[in-house]
């Protein structure tokens, strides 16, 4: 394999791929093993030391297909907690890039999760993947002050089978790092599937994210949002051609400065600047998206409110004049919202985020639409 620019033994990778699991073959997947080896390549053949290079994968993938050097692992629970919790966080490299392709969920208390490869319908073992990030943003982590994690699965709320998990697995977390900046990215909106391209042995999100790689080299990684924006305008492409109703989700939790919120799906290269509407919209307008909102249960309880309005950018969050009457602080957060060219589009995004009532959030995005007509 040639190595093409300099080394780089400041980078880990961690490439998971759970293509087969111990519920049986009916959650057998064509894809996540291929792509988790792609990744492994990729990064070897761009100077990261092979044993730099963490691939855990079941199955095991062709000998042949593994880059020299590049040890493989299995997927399962035990294998993954030793290397994430003992033997990363000691790492004195600057950079950490995992990339995670399988079978995943969102619980009931929207907590995402990803199946271990030795999950069975008796014993569903999985990640808390929103515990491990907080591990990792935290001190518990030595260095690896750069993340960016890449997550292929699908978010549909809670599976048919293994049984219903309330519970979830917790990791431990120290003190937040001051300038640590971690980035996710996940392949599909909270609520969807993310597809998984049999005959071409990848994911669809996996794919476009290396072709992006593969053009771009390192390059492509550099700058997260810049990635997330030119991923949803491939989705946007795609959607639009009738192949896929897929929308990747960028989750933005910590940046070097401090910072942190949410960008969600927005159209792509759109400014995210506040803009004024040359036309102001109708009173009836803005009351039936205000009566949208309030027929969403989460929307209505303050606490809850508190938590889909810190989803917001930022920039968004602050043209919001708040009220303690439900219905006031609703209008005030639409009118607010209208004054960014995507904060209505992200407001549904964030209350979508935390609403397992799919219909009335589609309520809401068809009322939006309609003012935004």
């Amino acid at each position: 394999m040639t190595t093409t620019g300099p080394q780089r033994p400041d980078v880990r990778v961690v490439a998971v791929g759970v293509g087969a699991y111990q519920t049986g073959d009916d959650w057998t997947l064509t894809g996540p093993v291929d792509d988790a080896v792609r990744i492994a390549r990729f990064f070897v053949a761009h100077g990261v030391p092979t044993g730099n290079v963490d691939l855990l994968t079941d199955p095991a993938p062709p000998a042949d297909d593994l880059p020299a050097g590049v040890r493989r692992r299995p997927a399962d629970r035990a294998t993954v907690r030793q290397l994430l919790l003992r033997e990363l966080p000691a790492s004195s490299a600057r950079e950490l890039y995992v990339y995670w392709g399988g079978h995943g969920f969102v619980d009931p208390r929207r907590r995402r999760r990803l199946y271990y490869a030795d999950a069975t319908d008796a014993d569903a073992v999985n990640l808390d993947l929103d515990s491990l990030l907080a591990t990792y943003a935290s001190d518990l982590v030595a260095v690896l002050n750069r993340q960016l994690w890449l997550v292929d699965v699908c978010q549909t709320h809670g599976p048919a089978r293994p049984r219903r998990i309330d519970g979830h697995e917790t990791f431990p977390s120290g003190d937040p790092v001051a300038g640590r900046s971690q980035d996710v990215l996940f392949a599909a909106a909270v609520g969807q599937p993310a597809a998984n391209l049999d005959r071409q042995r990848t994911g669809l999100f996996s794919r476009e994210l290396l072709r992006l790689m593969d053009a771009d080299g390192l390059t492509a990684l550099a700058d997260p949002q810049r990635l997330a924006e030119r991923l949803r305008a491939r989705f946007t492409t795609l959607r639009a051609d009738g192949l896929t109703g897929q929308t990747p989700t960028y989750l933005w939790y910590r940046d070097a400065s401090g910072d942190e919120g949410l960008l969600l799906a927005a159209d792509p290269g759109g400014s995210r600047k506040p803009v004024e509407r040359p036309v102001r919209p109708s009173t009836a307008a803005i009351g039936a998206v205000v009566d949208a909102l309030l027929d969403i249960a989460e929307f209505r309880r303050p606490n809850d409110r508190e938590e889909i309005l810190s989803l917001l950018p930022p920039s968004v969050y602050a043209s919001i004049r708040r009220n303690p009457a439900t219905r006031i602080d609703a209008v005030s957060i639409v009118r607010g919202c209208l004054h960014h060219a995507t904060g209505l589009s992200e407001l549904v995004a964030a209350v979508r985020f935390f609403t397992s009532d799919d219909a009335a959030v589609d309520h809401l995005a068809e009322t939006v639409q309609r003012l935004a007509g």
